[in-house]
């Protein structure tokens, strides 16, 4: 008798508490859905933000979007001895203003205006002197440290003869990507690959690191924008789900990031 009126409590019981525990289960793998998206897509916003002006791409499948990452700026002399001089080889030249970092194997970029563009591409490539005559972009040979003069390795001049102001370039590290692959239900991102003219599916070489697993949906837009157009706004939709004991749970966030192309 006991054992029979035991049971029947522990049912009547169990009945109530399942659904409840069930609920919580689900809300609580929402919330790590929901954490896990929103800090993949603050990752990518906080990069879009420090990236070189007119650098973002986004492939036709809108499962990547690539970009050039900066880490200084600063403007450079114009007159006198230190001056930069374009359409002439000219490796070194003075920054005004406060000395900028530097770190081992950078680059050295000035007015950039979007793949494609001649003369004014950071993507194109400059490791020969006729790539150089028409690329913006050129390593720079200067040691890692705090600096106030800088020096590049340039076999040919820099294409832009009349450049406008505001008279400033770039140091930017290589190109980094982050990629959806929908079939492994993950979100990447890849980095040290390198310069590429067209953007590359996947990627190949350097080192990548996983930013989200579960993956089901993924969607990056850019708005069209004329050549050197001052500002672009860059469109992000992930989505992420997992299966837990009261079914599967979905979780899709968007995130629109608002980036400055002045060059």
């Amino acid at each position: 008798m006991v054992i029979v009126l035991s049971g029947i409590i522990v049912g009547i019981v169990a009945k109530f508490i399942a659904v409840p525990v069930l609920g919580y289960l689900s809300a609580n793998a929402r919330a790590n859905l929901a954490d896990t998206a929103d800090g993949a897509l603050r990752r990518i916003g906080r990069e879009l933000h420090a990236s070189l002006p007119n650098s973002v791409r986004v492939n036709s499948a809108g499962t990547e979007v690539e970009l050039i990452p900066v880490t200084a700026a600063a403007r450079f002399m114009t007159e006198g001895s230190g001056a930069l001089e374009f359409g002439v080889t000219d490796t070194d030249f003075d920054l005004m203003g406060p000395p900028i970092a530097l770190a081992a194997n950078q680059w050295f970029v000035v007015y950039n205006l979007g793949a494609g563009i001649t003369g004014s591409d950071a993507y194109a490539a400059s490791s020969s002197a006729a790539d150089q005559a028409a690329s913006n972009r050129r390593s720079i040979s200067s040691g890692a440290g705090s600096v106030s003069h800088l020096t590049i390795a340039s076999a040919a001049g820099l294409p832009v003869s009349d450049y406008a102001a505001p008279f400033r370039g770039f140091v930017v590290n290589a190109p980094v990507t982050f990629r959806c692959d929908l079939s492994a239900g993950t979100l990447t991102r890849y980095s040290g690959y390198g310069f590429n003219a067209a953007q590359p599916d996947p990627p190949s070489g350097g080192s990548s690191a996983l930013l989200a697993s579960g993956v089901t949906a993924c969607q990056f837009s850019m708005d069209a924008v004329a050549v050197a157009a001052r500002a672009a706004l860059v469109s992000l939709r992930l989505q992420l789900s997992t299966t837990t004991t009261s079914g599967t749970e979905t979780v899709s966030l968007h995130h629109a990031v608002h980036i400055d192309n002045l060059p």
